[in-house]
């Protein structure tokens, strides 16, 4: 059975390994991290006052990563980034599940919300999203990126 748990600094190997390049970077963080992405650049995410780094594991072995999201929350408002499931794992919906736990956790925060921005044209990212519930806003104030939303 999938669920979630909080990051921990033993994740961060295989997180990083995930990401093989500067367009999979750019993918995974859109332009907030730079490559090559390193443990620092992630650790100096959790700084951000409100940001919570969540994997996705099987309860059959807890030690192992199979995706990743971070949730920043701002009063009754959250949003969800750095979205990414483990390479060797796509094309099992394990990104449809990621994201439906992700909307449950929030749901139990007490906010109104769920934003997120996904680079233009991940389209696989974008059905995910608009078939969990998210609408495309008309406008998002990041070029290159759709601003997408959930409200509860």
């Amino acid at each position: 059975m999938l669920k979630l748990r909080r990051r921990k600094a033993s994740d961060l190997p295989t997180l990083i390994g995930w990401v093989p390049d500067a367009a999979a970077l750019f993918l995974f963080s859109g332009p907030r991290l730079s490559w090559p992405l390193d443990a620092k650049q992630l650790i100096d995410l959790e700084q951000v006052a409100g940001l919570i780094p969540w994997v996705l594991v099987d309860d059959s072995d807890e030690d192992v990563p199979l995706g990743h999201f971070d949730i920043d929350l701002t009063g009754r408002s959250a949003q969800i980034g750095r979205v990414i499931v483990d390479p060797a794992s796509r094309g099992r919906g394990l990104g449809t599940e990621l994201v439906r736990l992700a909307v449950d956790e929030v749901r139990g925060m007490d906010v109104a919300e769920l934003g997120l921005y996904v680079i233009d044209g991940n389209t696989p990212a974008i059905r995910i999203y608009t078939g969990l519930g998210f609408i495309q806003e008309p406008q998002s104030p990041r070029p290159g990126m759709a601003a997408m939303t959930l409200r509860f």
